[in-house]
């Protein structure tokens, strides 16, 4: 099996959890569209769509680099997994509000996309 297979799994359930998330705010707050200006709400909303955003370029680049054979399956893992942690801290540090731990964790978001695109594009 491909390693991408399983990072895509585990981004699966994080989008899950975070989809999970909207939804208990909504019910708690009421809310059924947008999010009538609740703080939380708007972070929940935001941290499901970022991840989904960037886990949909991501997940494509690693599937695309482990099988046409650009890379080591073991390296494949190593992208993959450091991405999923980095999409937790990034969550974590939205709803926490820490600014600088979610910078640093979108520009390596940014940076494995880069990667990846850049081992495509050069094999």
């Amino acid at each position: 099996m491909l390693y991408s297979a399983y990072v895509a799994a585990t981004l699966s359930l994080l989008l899950v959890t975070l989809s999970l998330n909207i939804s208990r705010l909504r019910l708690a707050h009421k809310v059924s569209f947008g999010d009538d200006g609740i703080r939380a709400l708007t972070l929940a909303v935001r941290a499901h769509g970022n991840s989904l955003e960037q886990s949909m370029i991501f997940i494509v680049l690693l599937y695309f680099i482990e099988v046409n054979g650009n890379a080591d399956a073991r390296f494949a893992l190593a992208l993959g997994s450091v991405f999923v942690l980095t999409r937790i801290i990034y969550c974590a540090a939205l709803f926490k509000r820490t600014l600088l731990i979610r910078q640093l964790a979108h520009a390596v978001t940014v940076l494995l996309q880069i990667v990846t695109a850049v081992i495509l594009l050069v094999h």
